[in-house]
């Protein structure tokens, strides 16, 4: 299976900022976030990062959702495009405050679809992809 790093979602107002300090290195593309979180703006879209990894029998996607409930958490597979996503509104003194999230994989060729189950303990969606037979390694005796 590949792995693809994530790309963090830029903001339009600090890309000139950004392309000032990249200087050829990935730790400076998130001051984006440092300058919305200094001058109060809030980004609508928020994609929560996922592990992606495989074993010999199963294909692995790890996503970390601190504070969202599990009843509130929608997954769906279709045409081989995993996606997780979240919905939430919480009443508080002033108001109310509205959480939501989308992030959409591509799942790797060779998963059987119809036995793709998830887990959801302690803040941590675990989405389970059996391969298929034929994509297990066997082993072949030498006669």
């Amino acid at each position: 299976m590949k792995l693809i790093r994530y790309a963090y979602p830029r903001s339009s107002r600090a890309n000139a900022f950004d392309r000032l300090f990249e200087l050829g290195s990935s730790n400076f593309g998130r001051f984006d976030s440092f300058f919305d979180d200094f001058l109060g703006a809030k980004s609508n879209s928020y994609q929560p990062p996922v592990d992606l990894y495989e074993d010999g029998d199963n294909f692995y996607a790890k996503a970390e959702l601190p504070g969202v409930k599990k009843n509130h958490v929608d997954l769906q597979l279709e045409n081989s495009v995993l996606t997780i996503q979240s919905a939430e509104s919480r009443k508080v003194k002033d108001g109310e405050t509205k959480t939501a999230f989308v992030r959409s994989l591509s799942i790797p060729e060779g998963v059987a679809t119809g036995k793709v189950s998830a887990q959801f303990k302690n803040g941590i969606l675990t989405v389970t992809m059996p391969k298929e037979e034929v994509r297990k390694p066997r082993k072949i005796a030498i006669k």
